[in-house]
């Protein structure tokens, strides 16, 4: 992989939160939250990926992000249960204690 595809892929991936910022502030909130639930970064990266590895290992890697999802939605689940109860930095770095069980005990069995 060269430069120049480690800053595209930076730029497009910037481009999305960037969007996702502007749709929170001007438009319903609702919709800047299905812009992030799409898998608008999962689909980049089954792109970058297929373009510079072989079929077999971007297989590999789309199993792996689907099944590692249900880390996600915990994560996701566990940042709006503690959002009004701790501070938005707090909450960020304590929902990652789930994340990381739910990815250790997925990790391990799968």
């Amino acid at each position: 992989m060269n430069t120049s595809q480690i800053i595209l892929q930076f730029v497009i991936s910037g481009a999305v939160v960037v969007g996702a910022t502007l749709l929170s502030k001007t438009i319903d909130s609702k919709w800047s939250g299905l812009l992030v639930a799409l898998p608008i970064m999962t689909i980049l990266g089954f792109i970058f990926i297929s373009t510079s590895t072989s079929t077999a290992i971007t297989q590999r890697y789309i199993l792996s992000a689907l099944i590692f999802m249900i880390s996600s939605a915990i994560y996701i689940l566990s940042v709006y249960l503690l959002f009004r109860k701790v501070s938005l930095v707090a909450n960020l770095l304590i929902s990652i204690i789930p994340l990381g069980i739910a990815a250790f005990i997925i990790q391990r069995f799968w």
